[in-house]
């Protein structure tokens, strides 16, 4: 017995049949497609994206300049709507302040900004979710930064303004002013000690992607949930779909919680709780190498793309 299976021919009249110069149109088509669809992937810049960029242009290449029995739309189309809308998008953090949480900082009064930190404090002392704790403090040492460089510069004003009146001031007046200002000198130091502590602390934040425990716990339960749909799915197109889906989502799951722990490492003390997550971060670390190996670095992602109707 012979079995049909279903096939895609182009043979028509269509302006994708005319040539631009010793080439089809509906060859050249796939090309700039291809290219631009890679080109687009690789920017994105890890390591995965940069693999699957490059075997789509190469996939492009082969399509375009090979036999026309290899032309299929369809595939290319299907390849392009999978990627975007399956494929686990990246998320970039920016550590830094914007420039409006800057200039709110900024417009704050010395009150305000103690009224803040009093805030944070009491916030932080109530959370127990140890990094949504840290959070709280990266947001309190950015306060207290600035809470104290407003300090210090009212401090300096008045020191100049003392020294301005020390010149002409009397004997019994220089004592007072003096006094104050070894006063002032005094309480300059101590804050400029307190200011350059906070700046030590909210260097350690810099680099570092803290992820809500809610995120990580979503990722988890999506992850759970594709497993099931694939236990209770028999159709081979979708179950190859829902594969690509599971493999993502789990992927992205190990990726987040691989940053999650790494960031912990960095800002806790406690040498219980770093020893628990160095072995939890050994044990995802080497999850997730598996789970590349399995897909073959995404070679396997691609083949399930494009290996749709022939």
């Amino acid at each position: 017995m012979v079995k049909l299976r279903e096939v895609t021919i182009i043979k028509d009249p269509s302006l994708l049949n005319e040539k631009l110069g010793p080439f089809k149109i509906k060859k050249l088509l796939p090309l700039a497609l291809g290219g631009m669809l890679g080109y687009g992937i690789i920017r994105k810049g890890t390591v995965d994206d940069i693999i699957v960029g490059i075997i789509v242009i190469i996939a492009s290449l082969i399509i375009a300049f090979g036999p026309d029995r290899s032309l299929s739309f369809e595939n290319q189309l299907q390849a392009m709507i999978y990627y975007y809308t399956l494929k686990s998008k990246g998320v970039k953090v920016n550590t830094q302040p914007t420039k409006q949480q800057a200039t709110q900082l900024t417009s704050l009064k010395p009150e305000e900004l103690e009224l803040k930190i009093s805030e944070l404090k009491q916030r932080m002392k109530e959370e127990k979710d140890i990094v949504r704790r840290l959070m709280l403090k990266k947001e309190l040492l950015t306060y207290e930064v600035q809470y104290y460089t407003a300090e210090l510069s009212d401090i300096e004003q008045k020191i100049q303004q003392l020294k301005v009146k020390m010149k002409t001031a009397d004997k019994t007046s220089r004592s007072k002013i003096s006094a104050k200002l070894k006063e002032l000198y005094k309480k300059k130091s101590d804050i400029t000690k307190a200011k350059n502590k906070a700046n030590v602390e909210l260097r350690k934040f810099e680099k570092i992607v803290l992820i809500d425990n809610h995120e990580i716990n979503k990722l988890k339960q999506r992850v759970e949930e594709l497993k099931k749909e694939m236990q209770n799915n028999t159709d081979k197109k979708k179950l190859r779909e829902l594969k690509v889906q599971y493999r993502n989502a789990l992927l992205e799951y190990y990726e987040k919680k691989i940053l999650q722990d790494t960031a912990l490492l960095r800002l806790v003390s406690d040498k219980v709780l770093k020893s628990k997550i160095s072995s939890e971060l050994k044990e995802l670390r080497k999850k997730k190498a598996e789970l590349e190996k399995k897909t073959k670095g995404n070679i396997g992602l691609l083949g399930s793309l494009l290996g749709g109707k022939k």
